[in-house]
């Protein structure tokens, strides 16, 4: 079994308002169904994401980690004499999530 694959004989969630077990994604979206009033239903906790889930989060970790680390090395540049309208200027022709990384650092 790999860390991607949920565990065995664990259900996917837990309802936070009503406290039942929830098997599985489909058993979640009836229980929201079921518990809706209005435009709000129960909330749930998951505690045992599927397979996708668990490689999507991690690819989001990996990617947020990858955003961070390349925003302090672009601040190690301005401490080395770069300025920030030159990092600023040049960060248009860096990928997009880069450069919008590097525009919320700056604010």
């Amino acid at each position: 079994m790999s860390r991607y694959d949920p565990h065995p004989n664990r259900p996917y969630g837990v309802c936070s308002t009503c406290n039942i077990e929830i098997a599985d994604r489909d058993a979640m979206r009836a229980h929201f169904a079921e518990t809706m009033i209005g435009n709000h239903s129960h909330s749930v906790r998951i505690t045992n994401p599927t397979r996708h889930e668990r490689i999507v989060n991690e690819l989001d970790r990996l990617a947020e980690d990858a955003l961070h680390q390349f925003v302090e090395e672009a601040w190690e540049m301005a401490d080395d004499g770069v300025t920030d309208e030159e990092i600023t200027e040049a960060m248009r022709m860096v990928d997009g999530d880069f450069e919008d990384a590097w525009r919320e650092r700056s604010v």
